[in-house]
């Protein structure tokens, strides 16, 4: 305790306890984590008592940034991301500055005393999308796999063309002068440089991670290589953003073909617990800003800032809606080899691409960065103001979406126009085939005795089999029976050895080493199963 208060360390185990036990409610009534990590801030900051704290604006971006960016990268799928690099580029870039833009007119004339650097400021920090709320709303949702390729890769893009803008509309706050031609150039410099120094980086990173043959030194060189990505970009004046995402990019390709399964599981538990910790580390700074940003802004009404806050939030909803439906129909209707390669999404697809367009943890990341003075000294303009709207965008573009897409969903529906189980049943089956070629050869090569060969392959062959039921004319109906009963009784053998070790460590028969390395052999074959769809 801190002076009868509450300190931040207990603030953040209290917001991280409180998405713990969320995270299957969420799972159930299909909403983000972050919905439940916002009413967890709101929760902290009428705490009585809490302290002021002021994070060093730079911490905000080099400490959350790089790892939000890099795991967001890695697991983009760089063929999907190349096919729809026009929509995505046209989200990511035309989007962003159309709604900084608008977003900056309206705030220019409805928020008192802002001046154009700091509109330009609001429009920056709320126009770039949150995918993983989004991503998570929708995936169970059933939508057509480009639904969400489209939502990630425009997140990834648009992080940096808004963190470009915003460190120019930050410049022009504290410098007091703009250059457009010279933010042009600056933006391409900074751009290029960036995906430059990622790439060069993620391709020695994969170098060094494939000489290092340890699991907990290759898992946290990976976090290095996020932080190296971003933080050498900044020091040479290129974009961090940028870097990071590229580096990301490349490690997600070529990470799986270097490093060992045992190293892949462990690095995707350590950063998905990572990841975890971060946005409940970043909604708990927001919980203690916020006692300070109310207190700051009592000469305006409760009732002006609700109107301040959801006009803007309405701003940055219609604006997405009104670029959403031109910026697909326009490139059709003038280049008619866009129309024959990309044929035109339903209306309905693209409402619900719309209606998606969640913020989320770089707004807030980004408002928190702040400095609180400029260079003279005076107070930072309108800063507690710019918060709060913030705050109240993020809230909005959360909240509304995560209720009402599900029905709007059912009612457009918007339905998976691909059979991803049908692709992962072919994949399989490919797989299993190359292990039957390998090890017919390896039966000769090393001799293996017959009764043991044919064993082993009688066990490959049954599972073939299975899984090729998904592959009929009728998949998953009853021929899928097979399918649904070879998962079941895989589940149940190994809940049975699990159990039979526990037992035996129990009763001191074996020692916790023997045990620990069974089990977790039994724990990896157990993702596996579990893996298989049904």
């Amino acid at each position: 305790m801190n002076g009868g208060g509450v300190n931040f360390i207990e603030a953040s185990l209290f917001i991280l306890l409180i998405a713990i036990f969320a995270v299957p409610l969420a799972s159930r009534l299909r909403l983000p984590l972050e919905v439940f990590l916002f009413f967890g801030s709101c929760i902290i900051s009428l705490i009585p008592g809490l302290p002021v704290i002021h994070v060093p604006p730079m911490v905000v971006f080099d400490l959350f940034l790089p790892p939000i960016l890099f795991s967001a990268a890695y697991f983009t799928s760089w063929r999907d991301f190349k096919f729809n690099l026009r929509p995505i580029a046209q989200l990511a870039l035309g989007l962003v500055i159309f709604t900084m833009v608008t977003v900056a007119c309206t705030a220019k004339f409805l928020l008192p005393g802002f001046s154009w650097a700091e509109a330009f400021l609001l429009g920056a920090i709320v126009s770039p999308t949150d995918a993983s709320a989004a991503t998570t709303l929708v995936k169970k949702l059933g939508v057509p796999r480009r639904f969400i390729v489209l939502l990630e890769g425009e997140s990834l893009v648009n992080d940096a063309t808004a963190l470009i803008l915003y460190r120019f509309s930050l410049a022009a706050i504290f410098y007091g002068t703009f250059s457009f031609m010279h933010a042009i150039s600056q933006f391409f410099i900074m751009a290029i440089g960036g995906a430059a120094t990622g790439f060069v980086i993620a391709m020695v990173a994969v170098n060094i991670v494939q000489r290092l043959e340890d699991i907990k030194a290759e898992t946290t060189f990976t976090i290095i290589t996020a932080f190296a990505a971003y933080l050498l970009a900044e020091h040479i004046g290129f974009s961090g953003v940028i870097s990071t995402v590229v580096g990301g990019i490349y490690f997600g390709i070529k990470f799986p073909e270097v490093s060992s399964s045992h190293t892949r599981v462990h690095a995707k538990a350590s950063w998905e617990t990572m990841m975890f910790i971060i946005n409940g580390f970043v909604f708990t700074l927001i919980g203690f800003e916020l006692p300070t940003v109310l207190q700051s802004l009592g000469s305006y009404s409760y009732l002006d800032l609700t109107i301040y806050g959801l006009l803007m939030s309405f701003v940055v909803i219609l604006t997405r809606m009104i670029w959403i439906y031109p910026s697909a129909y326009l490139p059709r209707l003038v280049f008619s080899f866009i129309a024959r390669k990309d044929p035109m999404p339903s209306w309905q697809f693209l409402f619900g691409i719309g209606w998606v367009g969640m913020r989320g943890i770089v707004s807030l990341a980004a408002v928190l960065a702040i400095p609180r003075y400029l260079q003279s000294g005076a107070p930072f303009p309108n800063l507690n103001l710019l918060t709060f709207i913030t705050y109240t965008v993020i809230v909005t573009t959360l909240v509304i979406p995560a209720i009402t897409f599900p029905l709007l969903a059912k009612l457009l529906s918007v339905n998976g126009e691909d059979n991803k189980l049908h692709e992962e049943a072919a994949a399989r089956v490919q797989a299993l085939e190359e292990v039957l070629k390998a090890i017919d050869e390896v039966k000769i090569k090393e001799k293996i005795p017959d009764h043991v060969y044919i064993e082993f392959r009688n066990q490959v062959e049954r599972k073939l089999k299975i899984i090729r039921t998904q592959l009929g004319d009728n998949p998953y109906s009853l021929l899928s029976e097979d399918y649904f009963s070879y998962k079941k009784l895989a589940l149940a053998a190994l809940a049975a050895e699990r159990n039979a070790l526990i037992a035996l460590r129990r009763r001191g028969a074996i020692h916790d080493t023997i045990f620990h390395n069974l089990l977790n052999e039994l724990d990896i074959e157990d993702v596996r199963v579990r893996s298989l769809r049904v």
